[in-house]
Order: structure tokens, then C-alpha cells, then sequence
């Protein structure tokens, strides 16, 4: 369905209104598998994950992006308090149809509320409320997105009707900055972007920011509205292979080659962004293509900055790999064209993504690019990536360790030191 098809009005109940039987999430890439004891309050890669909920509960993170913990806390209610069927009775969060109790449509019904507010608004000509409520609109159908498995149709759909609010942000450049959504080719398919800058006149420097499996592209509104912005830095939003814009490009040895993708584009297409100077991040296993690339292709970047990387052992150590909880064995299943229920015969193909194993980190470290490199306890170590990173790959390091940091400090801090790297290295 087209976004000029999508009706005005009601729009999750009339989109979401179940025709059809779709897969639920929690079975998609994980067809017959069972769901792995993870205990309570197990912290993977740094998503919280409790016992008889399939999703990480990321709690003071959607908070932080923009969300409201009244209606976080509402959804979950009518989630647990669900008597509808459940596609894994001991997971809360698997109601099989769409309606009262299902995640998606949970999460939609509060963003729906929110898109009407903003209309509402639109209507009285209050242009700074309109773009607070569609705000809101954009995080709470992301949530309900989550994890944005290809084939999760209603989780598409919801997708879809997130990126339509989050366009709406953007009603007065003046104050926001410029927007816009750029397409450019990929192995011979299509895959967006999503542009924010200072504005579409003045040459300025631009961070291309790959958004990790768990995250999507409306979540990096805050670092550009709260930072960069105001640095004079523009971001380029891009998805990891095999996800959301960038899901028809299959995750392989290549990772990095929608990132390369982008880099060309903006070069050559975008006339307000400075060539000579753009930087990149990635956030761990999206640090992998931001990592590859610099070292493939130094003279692309300026400085790159990489947050709890994953290049090496995060994709060969088995005891790490073969305590993934079953929604982060299905991400990345699925971004592999492969089924978590043979996760014995997958956790030998992720060695292919290992940068050491491609030969790209050495025992001696040679590139010179900036590179910030931020580690934090919240993450499961990835045994000696940080080594990697900074002993065997690149040489011109900037290491932030945070020995201790709380959960809800970590995405500010991480947004500031971000933001600060790269107006030294960007801007001078």
C-alpha cells in the first residue's frame, strides 16, 4: 500500500483492520522455536529483556527519544491483561490478532490518538504543538514496529505510518531545520535515507548514522534536533542491510555496502553537504559496515565514532552467541534470509562478518582516522572487540570507557560525547 492510499482518517483501525491472518511477530524467522530461558532482567547488547516478554523492554531509552511513560505503561497494561489468544502463551507480548492485547495494535491506538492531536492542532494554526503531538506519533508507531522483521506485515505497515508523522515534524524549517527523504541504488535495488540538515542552502558538514537492529530511522530525531543541529551538522539516517529502507539488501560479508552507497550519493547529489566532511557511527553491530568502510576506504570520512562495537568476537564467540534471547536470534535470522529455529547451523555463517576474519584488523593498527570509541558495562562485552577497535584497526583513537553509567544516563551521555567529537573533528 502506497502512503497516498493510506486513508486520513482513523488510520490505524481502518490500516490494521484484521483481513487477513498474519504471522504473528514472534513467529516470523523462528518457525517451531522454542523460546530460550533468558531469566529476567538479562541485559543483551544493552536491551533489557524479562522473563515472559518476547521484545526487550526498553524502557528509559523510548522514554528519552520522546515517549510518555503514562502511555508506555498503558500499553503494557492492556498487553498483559489480554485474555486473547496468545501465539506463545508464556510470552505476554504474542496475541496473535490484531486487536485489544496485540503489541502492534497497542502502540498504534496511542499513536493514532497522537496523529489526531496534531491535526487538531494543525487546524488552530499551532504549528509548535502539531509538530510536538506527530512527534510523539512517529516514536509510539516505531515501538510498535519493533523488532521490524521483514515479513512482519502489520509492523510494515505501522512503520509506514510512522515515517508519514515524523515528515510532519518538519512544518517550519526555520526552527526545526530542513528535511528530506533521498533514494539511491543498492546492488541494484532502492533504499531511502533520511536527511536532516541546517538547511538546503549553507554548505555543512554531515554524520551519516546507520541505525542498529534495534533502533529505526525516526530514533536519532533528538541527536540532530538537541545537538548536531545546533552545531551546524547536518545527519543522514541510514538502515542496516536487510532492515526497514535498506530490507531487500540481504546482510552479508559486505556489509558496508549501503553505507558506501550513501557516502557517493551525498558527495555527488546533495550540493549543501560538504564532501570533505563527513563523518559516520554505528552503534554495535551497526558499527561493523562504519568500521569496514573506513578501513576499505579511509579517504571517505573524516572521523567515524563507534558506540560497544561489534567486529570480531561478538560474531565467532558461541557461549555470547548462543545466549541470545529469541527475538535477537530472530533479528538477526532474519536479516540473513534464515530461520532462528537452525540457530545451531547460523552461529557458524557469523564468523563471514567478522572484520578480523576478512582480513580488514591486523595485529597492528594503521588507519588514521578519528575514530571516539565508546564502551559502557551496560553492554555484554564483546570479549576483546574493544581491543580490536583500538589495538588492531585503527591507530588515531578517542576511547570513552564508562566503568559505571545507569541505563536511564546512558543514551544522553552517549548523544553529548557523540556530538562533541564531531564538532571538533567536523567543523575544523
Amino acid at each position: 500500500m502506497s502512503e497516498s492510499q493510506i486513508p486520513s482518517e482513523n488510520l490505524s483501525e481502518i490500516l490494521f483492520k484484521p483481513k487477513h491472518d498474519y504471522i504473528e511477530t514472534s513467529l516470523i524467522s523462528n518457525s517451531g522455536c522454542p523460546l530460550p530461558d533468558s531469566g529476567d532482567g538479562l541485559h543483551f547488547m544493552g536491551s533489557p529483556f524479562r522473563a515472559r516478554w518476547y521484545r526487550p523492554l526498553n524502557l528509559y531509552t523510548w522514554t528519552y527519544l520522546g515517549a510518555n511513560s503514562l502511555d508506555i505503561e498503558a500499553a503494557l497494561s492492556n498487553i498483559v491483561i489480554s485474555s486473547n489468544d496468545r501465539s506463545r502463551p508464556e510470552c505476554f507480548d504474542t496475541v496473535s490478532q490484531y486487536g485489544a492485547g496485540n503489541w502492534i495494535y497497542e502502540f498504534s491506538a496511542i499513536a493514532q490518538r497522537r496523529v489526531m492531536r496534531g491535526r487538531e492542532a494543525t487546524e488552530r494554526g499551532d504549528l509548535i504543538e502539531a509538530s510536538h503531538q506527530y512527534r510523539m506519533a512517529s516514536r509510539y508507531f516505531a515501538i510498535a514496529a519493533y523488532p521490524n522483521l521483514k515479513g512482519d506485515v502489520l509492523a510494515a505497515q505501522a512503520s509506514l505510518l510512522g515515517r508519514q508523522s515524523y515528515r510532519k515534524i518538519f512544518n517550519d524549517e526555520q526552527r526545526l531545520g530542513h528535511y528530506e527523504e533521498l533514494t539511491f541504488n543498492v546492488r541494484g535495488e532502492k533504499v531511502t535515507g533520511y536527511l536532516h540538515s541546517v538547511d538546503n542552502r549553507t554548505l555543512q558538514p554531515c554524520v551519516i548514522v546507520v541505525s542498529a537492529y534495534g533502533d529505526t530511522s525516526t530514533d536519532y530525531y533528538g541527536l540532530f534536533s538537541n545537538y548536531l543541529r545546533k552545531m551546524g551538522i547536518a545527519i543522514f539516517v541510514i538502515d542496516m542491510p536487510g532492515m526497514g529502507d535498506a530490507s531487500k539488501i540481504v546482510l552479508d560479508a559486505n556489509s558496508s555496502d549501503v553505507l558506501e552507497a550513501a557516502v557517493d550519493f551525498l558527495r555527488d547529489r546533495v550540493p549543501f553537504i560538504d564532501r570533505t566532511a563527513i563523518g559516520a557511527m554505528g552503534y554495535r553491530f551497526s558499527a561493523t559496515p562504519v568500521a569496514r568502510l573506513a578501513l576499505l576506504r579511509p579517504d571517505l570520512f573524516k572521523a567515524i565514532a563507534l558506540a560497544s562495537p561489534a567486529v570480531h568476537s561478538a560474531y565467532l564467540d558461541h557461549k555470547l552467541l548462543n545466549s541470545m534471547p529469541l527475538s535477537a536470534r530472530s533479528s538477526l535470522a532474519n536479516r540473513l534470509n534464515l530461520d532462528a529455529s537452525g540457530w545451531d547451523t547460523i552461529v557458524p555463517q557469523m564468523q563471514m562478518l567478522s572484520l578480523k576474519k576478512q582480513g580488514l584488523i591486523g595485529y597492528h593498527a594503521s588507519n588514521t582516522i578519528p575514530v571516539l570509541t565508546i564502551f559502557t558495562p551496560i553492554d555484554l562485552k564483546f570479549n576483546d572487540d574493544d581491543l580490536a577497535v583500538v589495538n588492531q584497526a585503527f591507530k588515531n583513537n578517542h576511547v570513552i570507557k564508562h566503568k559505571q553509567i545507569r541505563v536511564s544516563q546512558f543514551a544522553p551521555k552517549l548523544f553529548s560525547e557523540i556530538s562533541d567529537f564531531f564538532k571538533e573533528k567536523l567543523l575544523n
